[in-house]
This record gives C-alpha cells, sequence and structure tokens, in this order.
C-alpha cells in the first residue's frame, strides 16, 4: 500500500467522505483548485484506488484503507490526546442536538424556530471546531463550508439545511463526523 502524500489524502479523504462526487465538487470541499484535484483523482483511478463513473468518483476499498492508513499514521498522537478526546466527547452532545433538530425540522416542514436552533446548534459546532483548527488546519474549511451554506439558510435557500445532492449542513456535518471519528480512530455507531 502506497503512503499518500497530504494533497493525496486530500483529494482521496474528499472522495471518501462525499462517497460519489464529481473533481468539482471534491476540490470545493477539500478547498483545492480542481486543477490540483483531477490529476490526483486520474492516478488513483489507474492505480485502481477509485473508479470513475460518469464523471463521478468513488474509492474502490483498496483507497478506502490507504486513506484510513493514512489517518492512522498521521493522527496516531490524537488518538490518546486527552484535550482531543475531550473536545469529541462535546462534539457528540452536540450531534444528538443536531440529529434531532434535523429530524423535528423535517417533520413539521421546515418550521421557523426550530430552524433557527438548528443554526445556532451549526454556529456552536463552528465555534467549538476553532479549537481543533490549529491541531488539524484542515479542519478550516469546515468553517468555510457551513458558513457559506449557513448563508444561504439566511437569505432563504432552505435547501441548504438537509438536501443530500448540494453542500447542505446536513451533508458537511456528516462528512466532518465521520472524519472526526477516523482521526480520532473510532468506527461511526450505526
Amino acid at each position: 500500500m502506497a503512503i499518500l502524500s497530504e494533497q493525496e489524502f486530500l483529494v482521496l479523504n474528499g472522495a471518501h467522505l462525499k462517497k460519489m462526487a464529481t473533481a468539482d465538487e471534491i476540490a470545493s470541499a477539500v478547498g483545492l483548485d480542481p486543477s490540483v484535484v483531477k490529476p490526483v483523482l486520474d492516478a488513483a483511478a489507474s492505480g485502481e484506488l477509485l473508479m470513475i463513473a460518469e464523471g463521478r468518483h468513488l474509492l474502490l476499498p483498496e483507497g478506502t484503507s490507504t486513506v484510513q492508513e493514512y489517518y492512522r499514521i498521521t493522527y496516531e498522537a490524537m488518538r490518546s490526546n486527552e484535550a482531543v478526546l475531550a473536545w469529541y466527547g462535546r462534539f457528540e452532545a452536540i450531534n444528538d442536538q443536531f440529529i434531532k433538530q434535523v429530524s423535528e425540522w423535517q417533520s413539521t416542514d421546515g418550521d421557523e424556530r426550530i430552524q433557527s436552533r438548528l443554526i445556532k446548534t451549526v454556529e456552536r459546532l463552528s465555534k467549538n471546531l476553532q479549537d481543533l483548527t490549529p491541531l488539524i488546519p484542515r479542519y478550516e474549511n469546515y468553517l468555510n463550508r457551513f458558513g457559506a451554506s449557513v448563508a444561504k439558510i439566511d437569505e432563504g435557500q432552505t435547501e441548504f439545511i438537509c438536501t443530500p445532492t448540494i453542500d447542505s449542513v446536513h451533508n458537511i456535518w456528516f462528512e466532518f463526523h465521520e472524519d472526526i471519528l477516523s482521526v480520532i480512530g473510532r468506527p461511526r455507531d450505526t
């Protein structure tokens, strides 16, 4: 198994977290120019780490293993870092609120009071996430993505709450949750 460079990891991790995404969607998610992302994806496809179907990229098992190995090596020290683990413990409480609020918002056809609480929860995560960015600088991009989606919601584009085909706060949250679980070496509870 080849060891990834940081740039290769960013791109392949973006593919891993987004599941089936175009090069432009991956580039936007990881904060890189598409001209940087496309050659990495093409090389990964040639190396049988991912497949490309109708312009969408999906990691193959070998690609997923390669991304997980990068997490294991790069973030090994964080897996026993008490501050990081305590941060994650606090995140779980916020995560439970977020999941409940998304469900409530969906079941009420977009109740504005629930939407307001949901946005405050996203803003709370963003504020707390700033504590991790010195340790994991790439998390700054999650802050940028959350900010952009919340701004669109504030403009009345409520599809940016949980539409699965765009960079909605729900999709960003889901990707971040999977990312932080990989950093600390924990499986996602089903």
